[in-house]
């Protein structure tokens, strides 16, 4: 009876854990996990494109993307972004780029990717958000949502919006950055929650940036529609700038991504 019980109770406190880990409560509102991506496997192709493209393709960045194991795989369970100087066809660099378009997209909801970068000049890591629209209506008038962003070897992130009236190009872009301080070289959860009146940016469950919808864009609310995911890191370019001489190789680790309604 005893061993019963105890049994009984293993698969109670199991089945809770599992329940809760199924579901995301952020400023009092609750969420529903739909989908998650744990990389315990090769990368899904069935989800995500690997992208090629060569350097200088946008914002006059160095590297090449390629879909090369050496770029782009999966490392003890960590999806590994592995950014390299080498001399590949015409580029000095090589990494990875990889997204989920027109095979996995979202309308809504709480978003929340567990990461890890280096602290290096010259690197450009990103996980972000790029409208379906982008095909027809081309960018930025599609919309775009930075979860994160971080260049260099600076101790801190970036959230920030793109648009038709607020982007880079027009120096106006909507966003804000989070000081990570020591934890810049461990791993943290970057999340957004994004609904049909806001949008709110979060490193390990701390709110650090919102834009509401009224502030800004009135009725005309761009971030509305099916958004697809993309993850990579850039080498160079406008922002971060050069790497230096010694620069080698930087890894951008992701160990998992959550997807909440």
């Amino acid at each position: 009876m005893k061993k019963k019980v105890i049994i009984s109770i293993i698969l109670v406190l199991f089945v809770s854990n599992c329940q809760k880990n199924h579901k995301k409560k952020i400023n009092g509102k609750n969420y529903d996990l739909i989908w998650h991506e744990d990389f315990d496997k090769e990368i899904n192709k069935n989800i995500w494109n690997l992208e090629v493209r060569d350097p200088g393709w946008v914002n006059n960045e160095l590297q090449a993307y390629t879909p090369r194991n050496e770029n782009l795989r999966i490392e003890k369970k960590h999806l590994v972004i592995n950014s390299i100087k080498e001399d590949y066809k015409n580029a000095k660099y090589t990494s990875g780029r990889l997204n989920t378009q027109n095979k996995l997209n979202w309308e809504y909801g709480y978003f929340e990717i567990k990461a890890k970068f280096d602290l290096k000049q010259g690197t450009w890591p990103a996980i972000w958000l790029l409208s379906e629209k982008i095909a027809s209506v081309g960018w930025p008038k599609c919309g775009e949502i930075d979860i994160m962003e971080h260049v260099n070897d600076e101790k801190k992130v970036y959230g920030s919006l793109h648009s038709e009236r607020y982007n880079h190009m027009l120096k106006n872009n909507l966003g804000n950055s989070f000081v990570l301080n020591e934890l810049a070289t461990e791993f943290n959860i970057y999340g957004l929650e994004w609904t049909k009146d806001f949008i709110r940016w979060y490193v390990n469950d701390e709110l650090f940036y919102s834009v509401n919808k009224k502030d800004f864009f009135g009725e005309n609310w761009p971030y509305e529609g099916r958004y697809f995911l993309i993850i990579n890191q850039a080498i160079g370019g406008d922002w971060p700038g050069d790497p230096l001489e010694t620069f080698n190789s930087s890894k951008f680790l992701i160990d998992w991504i959550k997807v909440y309604k």
